[in-house]
């Protein structure tokens, strides 16, 4: 028996790989509504598609689009694709598709449970949970936090290690003058909006969108500062129908598994998130998916199939960290020159939000001056 904490997207799709494979498992969550609180944009790229069948989660795509606008200060570059290169969710739909698809598979589902502790023994694991107010234990052989970014699976498997976060804050906003367009998302690199990460634009429609950033601090001070620049005074030109917000774990190598090989961490818990857009559910499928083959082979080795997703998480990085180097001034050169022929025919053809290894090379020789900014 597997049992898995946390119904996001990352444990139902590992309860989907397991059933498929004829492993019982049980996804406890600990809310009674799946995918509430929402707490992310919902932009998630075509190569999803790769993962899991688009008509999953059909129902709970928003919008589509295939190009981006990004700007720092007065400048700004953008690229368009002559195709949609990603869909914006409605997170909590898009996670409970996810769910429904692995009870549809055999999955059991505990909704309104919460993880409290576990203890480890000869039998197995002894879950301790807690429902209402009733305290109720469930033995498995297998323990897998997909809890989020402060995972108590991993609190108490001594796994958590030294963590650091992101805090995100966003709003839902209808715009009475938009100055967005529906096909593109938004990218605002100025450090007055942002210490160490940045500010967006995701359009759900044609006067609706997720507007929000992330910051290693004072988030609702910089949201209310882009939200004024950008699009007024609240009430006169723009209406807020709702906020919300949450962490943003920032990627580091760490162990994620415990060495009695029966305690794995996957998804926000492990860390597994981009750190250059911060989305965390491509990566943490590819986990699942590694987690799934790791136990159904019985050997348990989760770590060692993890070599490609842990050098990607590497790659967005590296580019973080330099973008988070330059000063304003610095990253309008970078866009200045990235307003180039040759570099936007690169991206709009090989270009991809998930794996930067995939067109970086091509980008460098398309233009070589580029090496510049990562030297």
């Amino acid at each position: 028996m597997i049992t898995i904490i946390g119904c996001g997207p990352v444990g139902s799709y590992l309860g989907c790989l397991l059933s498929d494979k004829g492993i019982n498992n049980t996804i406890i969550e600990e809310h009674k509504d799946i995918g509430r609180p929402e707490q992310c944009t919902g932009l998630i790229s075509r190569n999803m598609e790769d993962i899991i069948p688009k008509d999953w989660v059909q129902k709970a795509i928003q919008n589509k689009v295939n190009g981006a606008v990004i700007s720092c200060g007065k400048e700004s570059f953008e690229v368009v694709a002559k195709e949609p290169k990603a869909y914006v969710f409605d997170r909590a739909l898009f996670d409970q598709a996810i769910a429904e698809k692995a009870k549809d598979k055999g999955s059991r589902v505990l909704l309104g449970h919460k993880y409290l502790s576990h203890n480890i023994s000869e039998r197995g694991l002894k879950i301790g949970l807690k429902t209402g107010n009733k305290s109720v234990y469930h033995q498995s052989s297998v323990l897998v936090g997909a809890d989020g970014p402060c995972s108590k699976v991993a609190k108490n498997s001594g796994l958590y290690g030294e963590r650091r976060f992101w805090i995100g804050s966003q709003a839902i906003l209808r715009a009475k003058k938009p100055f967005f367009e529906k096909d593109k998302v938004y990218v605002y690199l100025d450090k007055r909006y942002s210490d160490g990460f940045f500010a967006w634009v995701v359009p759900i429609n044609e006067e609706k969108a997720k507007a929000g950033l992330a910051s290693l601090s004072n988030p609702a001070e910089h949201l209310k500062r882009f939200l004024n620049d950008r699009f007024g005074r609240s009430g006169s030109d723009f209406a807020v129908e709702g906020r919300y917000g949450g962490l943003i774990p920032i990627y580091k190598r760490m162990p994620l598994q415990n060495e009695q090989k029966n305690i794995f961490l996957a998804g926000d818990a492990a860390l597994q998130c981009k750190a250059i857009s911060g989305g965390g559910v491509l990566n943490g499928m590819l986990a699942a998916k590694e987690l799934s083959n790791a136990v159904s082979s019985g050997d348990f080795d989760y770590e060692k199939r993890l070599g490609k997703i842990r050098n990607n998480l590497w790659m967005h990085s590296l580019i973080r960290n330099k973008l988070n180097s330059m000063d304003d001034r610095r990253k309008g050169h970078l866009l200045n020159d990235l307003n180039n022929y040759n570099v936007k025919k690169v991206l709009e053809e090989k270009g991809d939000m998930d794996f930067p290894k995939k067109f970086v090379f091509n980008l460098l020789l398309s233009k070589p001056g580029l090496i510049k900014y990562l030297l």
